[in-house]
């Protein structure tokens, strides 16, 4: 029998298997049997031979209570139904299914579409053969672990303001839709779509706040040119996001709207320029063009018409994310006057002021949609370890409806999080501290989601790796949380997160290690051992890493040094064979019409590949530079790195879309290196001709600094 991602929380193989078939019919005796045929429909997105085949077998769909007084009903099942632990009840009965699949028919028993959905993912794993189907005879019964289990992506990630966009940013309704079908295929219920920057949607009465119309430069290959063009949003195109949010609804999958709480709410800091937070002159901050002044009645209205136009697009709920940036705060004269009143520092000002807006903002969406959900992610700052009497002001500063999309997990014990959980409420718990592909999805397309593919990773201050993502994961299901999300802010290439997400969300238990060769396995089949080598192979140096780096980036801090020589020489070694091996598993995927999608995964490792080999000789020339004692030594140490810095982004501008820094927010940033890299280099090479300004590896980082 096939292994199953997530695994089935209880199944037993019976003797044999089904008849042959080519097709499927549904009976469905339940209320929702319209919908059903419907969810069958959708769930069949890469069988579609199954909808038309002529030797059919039969799905038969009843409730629960059926499965009960049913005589000819496995024994087996009623079994397993009875040994329901009674916390699990709640959710099996809302999410859950039994299932028994004989020689004849596919019986599944639910009291709801989510459990018809789940089980049919079940089912759809369980298939073997090819033109003619079969399954294996089983009785299962199936519940989560969790009840909200949910990803956090991207739909515009500080679009305008550090980038433009890459990955899912840039998918029209047709990707959209294939990933929302490999979501409920493993399982997952909800999606926080980060809306961060412009709005990638229509805001009437505030068309300078959209994604659209915003200049930028593409390379040309066909002239090996850049040429300029004006960039808009896929969404603003063509709109598709309710149609989007529509079609998930019929799958069971909810949509937050991932928003700033003051900060990056559209492009209004950028067109207004004079309604950003003041500040003080000497400053040494220079990330004051995020969030607006909350003194001005003008920035206060534009967001509230903001939150209008989110819930106009269909969302089930909103995600307000407090900025990292808590080091300073708005220095004008009605601020201080209001928000800084009996406040000692800037962190406790900001805290102030959102939980002023979160109230304001928190009306307004009642307001326009009385059952919209709403959550927040704040009190990320030190200090990590908090006093329960502090805890309980937290509690008291919020609505009691809010729920929480972040609670702690990282750099501290498992008690903290308990701690949380005693206050506030299991129910209200929907997250943790999980954003291992939310930091990876900042080193510019370069692959680091786990410690063994990075510099060092051990010595790092910031530990956000899957790893830690699933022990998390883990101690939210053993303290019984309302909910679990895993940050997916780059898809291609980090699909084992997501795997991870959907494994341990549902209640699995194996050990990290054991799990990723399970889901490899499970997925990939015979090319799991090939995929495995390269994943535990793939050495990442991201180019800020070279000491000849200046600028700081909170991301990667380790530098290259002496002792890493060992490492970069074996990873040249192995060089040849993981790109042997990954156009053997992009050759093999594309021919896979069950598993087609994951190829451009694998296409992104390699090119990630390719730009790593080109680092490694730059990081070995940059601990040459270190150690030559002639200023010529010196100056060839740079001419080479300066023409390997050349080579690597031919690979990066051939194959990515949105590769040069955007000026808009007036402090230029870019996810990927080179330019900052390049000014480093000129600057020593041609010090009477120094570029001062730098290139900041990414917005998001820069909240980050105090790391």
């Amino acid at each position: 029998m096939k292994q199953i991602i997530p695994e089935v929380k209880q199944i037993r193989k019976k003797r044999g298997y089904t008849k042959s078939f080519s097709g499927v019919s549904l009976s469905a005796g339940v209320p929702f049997g319209k919908e059903a045929e419907e969810i069958l429909h959708l769930k069949l997105w890469n069988y579609e031979e199954l909808e038309c085949g002529h030797d059919t077998i039969r799905i038969i769909l009843r409730n629960l209570e059926d499965a009960r007084k049913l005589p000819d009903v496995c024994m087996e099942l009623h079994e397993m139904e009875g040994s329901i632990p009674e916390e699990s009840a709640e959710l099996f009965s809302r999410q859950g299914y039994l299932l028994d699949i004989t020689e004849d028919e596919v019986r599944i028993f639910t009291d709801t579409q989510e459990g018809f959905a789940y089980a049919l993912s079940t089912v759809k794993q369980l298939l073997e053969g090819g033109e003619q189907f079969y399954l294996p005879q089983i009785c299962a019964a199936d519940w989560p672990s969790i009840e909200y289990r949910s990803l956090s992506v991207t739909f515009a990630w500080y679009a305008g303001y550090g980038r433009f966009g890459f990955d899912m940013q840039l998918w029209g309704l047709k990707e959209w839709k294939q990933f929302l079908d490999i979501c409920s295929d493993y399982k997952m219920n909800q999606l926080n779509m980060c809306l961060y920057g412009y709005w990638p949607f229509r805001m009437e009465g505030y068309p300078e706040a959209e994604l659209r119309g915003l200049k930028m430069k593409l390379w040309n290959p066909e002239s090996e040119n850049w040429v300029e063009v004006e960039y808009m949003h896929p969404n603003l195109a063509e709109e598709f996001l309710p149609q989007l949010i529509e079609y998930g609804h019929k799958l069971g999958i909810r949509f937050y709207a991932y928003i700033g709480l003051n900060s990056y709410s559209g492009g209004y800091s950028n067109a207004h320029k004079e309604k950003r937070m003041k500040m003080q002159k000497d400053s040494h901050f220079i990330n004051d063009f995020d969030s607006l002044c909350l003194s001005d009645e003008g920035t206060v209205q534009y967001l509230k018409k903001s939150m209008r136009s989110i819930v106009s697009q269909g969302f089930d709920g909103i995600d307000f994310e407090e900025s990292e940036e808590a080091f300073w705060y708005c220095n004008c004269e009605r601020c201080r006057e209001t928000f800084w009143k009996g406040c000692s520092t800037p962190e406790e000002t900001l805290h102030a002021a959102n939980t002023w807006l979160l109230q304001i903002l928190y009306e307004e969406l009642k307001a326009a949609k009385p059952d919209i959900t709403i959550g927040i992610r704040a009190w990320r700052q030190p200090p990590l370890v908090r006093p329960e009497e502090l805890i309980a002001k937290m509690k008291a500063s919020i609505p009691d409806d809010v729920v929480l999309f972040w609670a702690p997990g990282q750099y501290v014990e498992e008690s903290e999080f308990e701690k949380w959980i005693h206050a506030f409420g299991r129910e209200r718990i929907r997250a943790r501290d999980t954003e291992a592909i939310g930091f990876a999805a900042g080193l510019g397309r370069l692959i680091r989601p786990l410690k063994c593919n990075g510099l060092r990773c051990e010595e790092e201050p910031i530990t956000q790796y899957i790893d830690e993502d699933i022990r998390q994961h883990k101690g939210s299901v053993r303290m019984h949380a309302a909910g679990i999300n895993g940050y997916l802010f780059e898809w291609y290439g980090f699909f084992m997160a997501f795997f991870a997400h959907a494994y341990y969300g549902w209640g699995g238990e194996k050990e990290t290690e054991e799990f990723y060769r399970y889901a490899l396995e499970t997925v990939f089949g015979d090319l799991a051992d090939d995929i495995y080598f390269v994943m535990t192979n793939m050495f990442t140096i991201h180019e800020s890493q070279l000491n000849i780096f200046e600028l700081e980036f909170p991301f990667a801090k380790n530098k290259v040094e002496k002792r890493d020589i060992p490492r970069i020489q074996e990873a040249v070694r192995l060089y040849p064979d993981l790109m042997q091996k990954l156009d053997h598993i992009i050759e093999e995927l594309r021919s896979d019409k069950r598993h087609y999608e994951f190829a451009l995964h694998f296409k992104k490792w390699k090119i990630s590949v390719m730009r790593s080999r080109i680092i490694y000789d730059m990081a070995l020339e940059s601990l040459k530079f270190e150690e030559a004692e002639s200023e010529e030594e010196k100056q060839d140490c740079l001419r080479r790195m300066y023409l390997d810095n050349e080579r690597e982004f031919e690979i990066i501008r051939e194959n990515y879309f949105d590769v040069n820094p955007v000026l808009e927010t007036g402090t230029a940033s870019c996810m990927i290196p080179y330019h900052e890299l390049k000014r480093c280099i000129l600057n020593r090479l041609y010090p009477d001709k120094k570029q001062e300004r730098p290139v900041y590896l990414g917005v998001e980082s820069l909240g980050w600094m105090w790391f």
